[in-house]
């Protein structure tokens, strides 16, 4: 797939409640603001960053770049009738051999947990993976005591597929187990 032809602008989509926009460098604040908070740090299994600089950095890194080298995306999660964000959602590590993959990671403000808005976004990502990118296969690593997480891809779908022993970090740089949940794309002949 030719990823710059397929995607020349980053595509914005939107579900009843919510709108997953672009994430811009006008974002910095939110994205320092957000990713410093103790529930979001722990999830996410990474330290919040430094300053505002750091999470300049950060930002491009992990979110600008992503999509400007074609490499995935990063949508920022907002309500439909309020433009301040609340979360992203994105599908990273995209490779096309031997099998069309992406990874998926996902956070979203404690004071809209437990409102179904996380599973509506992950719903619209996954009909975008499985659809204009053509993924064949979605993966999620996620931390061994991050229940709420586990639980939401559970109900999206997702098969717990093996305990990865120390593979990943938490906030403080220790490395941790993970599990590894995974959805393949179901075709329409099977």
């Amino acid at each position: 797939m030719d990823r710059a032809r397929a995607f020349p602008h980053f595509p914005a989509l939107a579900t009843r409640r919510l709108v997953l926009r672009e994430i811009t460098a006008t974002d910095c604040d939110w994205y320092l603001a957000h990713f410093s908070l103790p529930e979001i740090v722990h999830g996410q299994g990474f330290a919040a960053p430094a300053d505002r600089r750091a999470a300049e950095g950060e930002l491009r890194e992990y979110v600008l770049d992503l999509f400007a080298d074609r490499g995935g995306f990063r949508w920022g999660i907002a309500l439909q009738h309020d433009p301040a964000l609340i979360g992203s959602i994105g599908l990273y590590a995209w490779v096309d051999e031997p099998l069309a993959q992406a990874e998926l990671g996902y956070d979203l403000a404690p004071p809209f947990w437990g409102r179904g808005l996380m599973s509506e976004a992950l719903d619209t990502v996954l009909d975008f993976a499985f659809g204009p990118m053509g993924l064949q296969r979605v993966e999620a690593k996620v931390l061994t005591d991050n229940a709420r997480s586990m639980r939401l891809l559970e109900r999206a779908g997702f098969h717990r597929e093996a305990r990865l022993f120390e593979s990943g970090e938490d906030e403080h740089g220790q490395r941790v187990d993970e599990f590894l949940f995974g959805m393949d794309r179901v075709r329409p002949d099977s």
